[in-house]
């Protein structure tokens, strides 16, 4: 069951430092970024490719590449970024404390909170930068296994956005 437990992102361990399941949480993390569309869409289809690439993972490794697009739109922001309330909340009571959110962020919006003083379960996550957060930017809520990160509504921050191809 703690293979489970792991997998789904119930555990209750404060830390997955020094624990057997490590690679369990990493193939999580990484089969929920390739459902949001980080990698390549040709996914190997024999039994063999795949196991290659579960071991890749477990290893450490990425077994794909973000694509790089030519023509992708980019956003430029019509106003200072601190006038925009764009930004995760999380709910302290929904957070289990598995840091999928921390690992995804690459702006580094999320932190772990103070420390449980039981010592029993892992710290809640904070949203300690919210202003790192891009704009319009939706991907730490699906990966949320808890449920515990919303957003507010983008209709109303399309008006700050300005899309713009990138010819570069």
């Amino acid at each position: 069951m703690l293979v489970f437990d792991c997998f789904f992102g119930r555990c209750e361990k404060p830390s997955c430092d020094g624990c057997l399941l490590k690679p369990v949480r990493s193939l999580r993390v990484m089969l929920k970024s390739r459902s949001m569309g980080d990698f390549e869409e040709d996914v190997p289809q024999t039994d063999e490719a795949w196991k290659k690439e579960v071991e890749k993972v477990l290893a450490g490794k990425s077994a794909h590449t973000k694509p790089q697009a030519s023509g992708k739109r980019k956003k430029r922001l019509l106003v200072p970024r601190e006038e925009i309330p764009w930004y995760p909340t999380i709910n302290p009571d929904l957070c289990n404390g598995c840091a999928d959110c921390k690992v995804l962020c690459k702006p580094g919006v999320f932190e772990p909170g103070p420390p449980d003083p039981e010592g029993i379960h892992r710290p809640k996550f904070l949203v300690a930068h919210p202003y790192k957060c891009i704009v319009l930017c939706d991907r730490c809520v699906p990966i949320c296994t808890s449920g515990a990160i919303k957003l507010p509504p983008k209709e109303d921050f399309e008006k700050y956005v300005e899309y713009v191809d990138d010819n570069a």
